[in-house]
């Protein structure tokens, strides 16, 4: 994609294309955009990187690798210092205990959520399962290619119909119904019926999880267990 945008700023415009990765997603242990050529990567580090669901605070890092991002760094700084855009010094110090502990708490996820994906891939229950670590994933050579250690701990499942994913949602135990990322805990929500009126883009029968550090056994069993209540629900 790097290349892309930089070959169609050099054919299209006179202005080079400036290359903004939001990795929020994809850690820094495990995807380092700026290595892949971004120019600025940034992150919600309320996420991935406070990792405890007590921090608000967002990131950008600029590439020193780049014309754009060195063109960025001080107009980066002259906003911090002209416009006050800077975090607290108590939320800087919850988001540096949280990269502490990152690198562990990521790899364990992604295991983690590894297994959930092939558990759901087989599940008689489920119609669809997207995660990069699977091979029928369309992302997934890409994903090999830009991801260390693992794919990810968010993953995405459609089930048979709205209701039926509703029902899931309602039936889980160990898994918490709430719309964040990154966190300890495991969470579990229903986007179609979060996003406004007019802007739903996620099928009606998708439901997101953020993998967390509980037992997969655990996690596993109690999706089985939603999955299976609700095909009774619904039938």
């Amino acid at each position: 994609m790097v290349r892309i945008s930089r070959d169609v700023s050099l054919n299209a415009t006179s202005k080079e294309i400036t290359v903004v990765v939001d990795s929020t997603w994809s850690p820094p242990n495990v995807t380092q955009p700026l290595k892949l050529g971004a120019d600025v990567s940034i992150h919600s580090a309320t996420k991935y990187l406070g990792g405890h669901s007590d921090v608000v605070l967002g990131v950008a890092t600029v590439s020193l690798l780049s014309d754009t991002g060195l063109r960025l760094s001080p107009v980066l700084k002259s906003i911090q210092q002209n416009i006050g855009s800077v975090a607290s010094p108590f939320d800087c110090w919850l988001t540096l205990r949280g990269i502490r502990s990152l690198r562990v708490r990521v790899r364990r996820a992604m295991k983690t959520a590894f297994k959930i994906a092939q558990f759901l891939d087989n599940h008689p229950n489920v119609q669809k399962t997207h995660y990069p670590g699977l091979e029928s994933h369309s992302g997934h050579l890409v994903a090999k290619q830009q991801m260390k250690g693992g794919f990810g701990a968010m993953l995405s499942f459609e089930v048979e119909n709205e209701a039926m994913a509703m029902a899931v949602a309602g039936a889980v135990q160990t898994f918490r119904r709430a719309t964040s990322l990154g966190g300890t805990e495991s969470l579990i929500e229903h986007r179609f019926s979060i996003e406004p009126e007019g802007r739903k883009v996620s099928h009606p029968a998708l439901l997101r999880v953020s993998v967390g550090l509980e037992d997969s056994r655990d996690l596993i069993e109690d999706l089985d267990n939603a999955l299976n209540i609700a095909r009774v629900v619904c039938t």
